[in-house]
């Protein structure tokens, strides 16, 4: 019977073994081998001078560039703005590490889940990145009730963390997560009060440690509140943080209270279901500013939103542009202050 080759990981020789008598004697290791030198080699740039868009090379003369003035002529101030933004965000490098982001607020009822969903799924299809967005909120959280009910898992960060010595690559966690048609993974929190009050900021050091991993970003929805345990420890372990709040004053001033007292240094301000007129908004976006934080993105109200989320049919090209102008906006400040 003929013996199996043996796999190398590659094909460059294999190094020779030194003497350990010699070595011992120089009592200087090893050198290791010098790399071959960089041999040129045929650039795609080469064969290809001009940009190629679907199958065929564009041709930059005097009507190519005649038309593209058109064209931009007849955008709206709106589809400029918007082309822009998407543009940036396709030009972002991306991150450098996995990242902890920690989407948080004082109050309850401010749109935390919302927020934490529309971000994940803009930076997973519009930055292609690799993103996973946990239930962090300790009372019947509801982030993944939002994915569609044919990719949803009934498993929870609780069953994942009972098999993280078993789990060795990213296909062996598809039973523990959502993901929804943008390629953003959701992993829920327990459905029962009680075995929530189990999972400690350690357990959730453990799963994020684990995590990084397999993903590029890691968004915590966290519950209401800042003082507790979990929230502390979210804002901590986090690389940068999202705080959710309304222009109501009753909010506003709860939201600016605890930012005086967390003094976050890479943080965007949501301001959710916001008036785009309302003077009201202009009062809290001016205090806010004093704060130095220097992202502010303002979401509307819509309620076509508030129907794809509860309807599991979350498409953000599906949005007017009042709606989804804002949320690329937040993918952008947020995507820029990736490390």
């Amino acid at each position: 019977m003929t013996e199996p080759i043996p796999l190398r990981p590659d094909r460059r020789p294999a190094r020779s073994q030194a003497d350990p008598s010699e070595q011992a004697a120089t009592g200087r290791p090893e050198r290791a081998p010098t790399p071959p030198a960089r041999e040129s080699t045929l650039r795609r740039a080469d064969v290809y001078s001009r940009p190629v868009v679907d199958g065929r090379e564009v041709r930059e003369n005097a009507w190519s560039r005649l038309r593209a003035f058109v064209t931009y002529s007849l955008q709206s101030a709106g589809e400029r703005k918007e082309a822009e933004v998407g543009a940036q965000l396709a030009a972002l490098p991306g991150p450098t590490r996995s990242n902890t982001v920690a989407v948080i607020s004082p109050k309850g009822g401010v749109g935390k889940t919302t927020s934490t969903f529309v971000l994940g799924n803009a930076l997973a299809s519009h930055m292609k990145l690799r993103v996973l967005a946990i239930d962090a909120n300790p009372d019947f959280g509801t982030l993944a009730s939002l994915a569609p009910d044919s990719v949803r898992s009934d498993r929870s960060l609780v069953d994942l963390l009972a098999e993280l010595d078993r789990i060795n690559s990213g296909p062996e966690m598809r039973p523990y997560i959502s993901q929804v048609p943008t390629g953003l993974h959701l992993l829920a929190a327990p459905a029962h009060a009680e075995v929530m009050d189990e999972v400690t900021p350690s357990h959730y050091g453990e799963i994020l440690a684990f995590l990084g991993r397999f993903y590029d970003v890691v968004l915590l929805d966290c519950g209401t509140g800042i003082g507790d345990p979990l929230a502390r420890f979210a804002v901590e372990r986090s690389d940068q943080t999202v705080v959710v709040s309304t222009p109501e004053w009753i909010t506003a001033s709860k939201v600016l209270g605890a930012l005086r007292q967390l003094r976050l240094e890479r943080s965007t301000l949501v301001l959710n279901q916001a008036e785009s007129d309302a003077a009201s908004r202009k009062v809290v976006e001016a205090n806010f500013r004093k704060e130095r934080m220097r992202h502010r993105v303002a979401i509307p109200y819509d309620l076509r939103l508030r129907t794809m989320l509860d309807s599991a049919t979350y498409s953000l090209e599906g949005l007017d542009r009042p709606v989804r102008l804002p949320v690329k906006r937040l993918a952008l400040a947020v995507g820029e202050q990736l490390v």
